[in-house]
């Protein structure tokens, strides 16, 4: 594999807590014995895939993530209005000729600035959050995190996948936000493989079903592992035949695991688990470097 083009697995999930971070943190280590391995967090409106990584080392500084976001200049605004019926995030507003732009609601795509007629609207960087490298013993691990208060995490996403993609890993291992809003598509967005992270309650295969329907839209090759299997008696494989889509793990539910997942501590020495996250991103790998032979 080139280090230019990783392979990329992103580990998502229906709803929160069903074990995506941890699920993600253990494929991470397991690839990283084998491969340069970066584990990329980008739930950034609550990052803890370090909370894993406790003997992680700060490499550098924080990178800041900035917008920039338009005000009006001057006197040259006429009040036409295009500007705000340009706007997709409604973050500028037109009554009576006059004209409130709301900085806080802005995305930073510009279409504004562009359609001003008199040039009437300046752009300025606003920060939006930052990205952190560190490197424990393992995989690498990228964290995005959104600035306190803000809004724009999907600007804080695809800083932290540019960035991540400049690091040269071999594979790439993302975890992302739960759910299937604009965060959770822009996370797996380019990825190679998804792996669906469920676990057998009627909450979570509700979700899970929001989120099969997300990544098969996207064209993205994927797979379910059922996490807390035995906690549970939500029927997910027949949901996953239903969609035609695999199920690639199954990690058993114990007391020892909940109370270790707690304290976000590895399941290094649990030799089960481990053997079936390696079965798992074993899988994942597969069927990423099979989608990408299909698509040259």
């Amino acid at each position: 594999m080139s280090t230019a083009s990783p392979t990329v697995i992103a580990v998502a999930s229906g709803k929160g807590g069903t074990g995506k971070t941890t699920v993600a943190a253990h494929l991470a280590l397991v690839s990283s014995k084998k491969r340069k391995t970066l584990l990329v967090d980008l739930d950034v409106e609550a990052p803890d895939s370090r909370g894993y990584f406790q003997d992680a080392i700060t490499v550098g500084e924080p990178e800041s993530v900035f917008v920039r976001v338009p005000r009006i200049e001057g006197n040259r605004c006429s009040g036409c209005g295009l500007c705000a019926r340009s706007c997709r995030f409604g973050a500028i507003v037109a009554i009576d000729r006059t004209i409130t732009v709301n900085a806080e609601a802005c995305k930073g795509c510009g279409r504004c600035v562009a359609v001003c007629p008199a040039g009437a609207l300046v752009e300025t960087s606003v920060k939006v959050g930052e990205t952190s490298l560190f490197r424990p013993s393992g995989p690498e691990l990228l964290e995005g995190r959104m600035a306190v208060g803000d809004i724009r995490s999907t600007a804080v996403i695809e800083e932290a996948k540019r960035r991540a993609a400049s690091l040269g890993p071999e594979v790439q291992v993302r975890d992302c936000p739960p759910g299937v809003s604009c965060p959770a598509t822009h996370a797996i967005e380019g990825a190679d493989y998804v792996v669906l992270v469920a676990e057998p309650t009627e909450f979570s295969r509700h979700d899970l079903e929001a989120a099969i329907r997300l990544v098969k839209e996207s064209g993205l090759a994927a797979g379910v592992v059922i996490n807390k299997n035995g906690f549970g008696k939500a029927d997910i494989a027949g949901l996953c035949k239903e969609y035609g889509i695999p199920i690639i793990g199954r990690l058993a539910f114990t007391r020892e695991r909940a109370v270790s997942g707690a304290t976000a501590r590895l399941w290094a020495e649990d030799g089960e688990f481990m053997a079936e996250a390696g079965n798992i991103l074993e899988i994942a790998t597969a069927g990423a470097e099979a989608r990408r032979g299909n698509a040259r």
